[in-house]
């Protein structure tokens, strides 16, 4: 496989947020997935959980994590550029799928993680 894993962050018994990460065992790691419930967002937790992510990039020894988020996800973005992510790539979705709305724009960052 290509290493990685599923990961829950927790207030008390409460789940309040998740992530996933593909490729720790590859030169890039990938961020999927980053998702804080609701009621607790604009609280600190995805930060805390973007850190977490990229401290276990880099004890698999993965020197770049990348992720991607859509227009949709404003305070994504402004984390993910205040965190030290540069902006890779954009793209545009030709079409409706079930994950992509026909027109939306797509961001692609990375960060090399030193």
């Amino acid at each position: 496989g290509r290493g990685g894993g599923f990961f829950v962050a927790l207030e008390g018994d409460t789940l309040v947020g998740v992530f996933g990460l593909e490729g720790l065992n590859t030169a890039a790691a990938e961020l999927r997935r980053m998702y804080v419930r609701r009621d607790r967002r604009r609280s600190g937790i995805a930060a805390h959980m973007l850190r977490w992510a990229e401290a276990l990039c880099r004890d698999a020894g993965c020197r770049r994590l990348t992720l991607s988020t859509s227009e949709l996800q404003q305070a994504a973005l402004a984390l993910y550029r205040k965190s030290g992510y540069r902006l890779v790539r954009e793209e545009v979705s030709k079409a409706e799928t079930n994950k992509a709305v026909a027109g939306l724009h797509r961001f692609h960052f990375e960060k090399e993680l030193g």
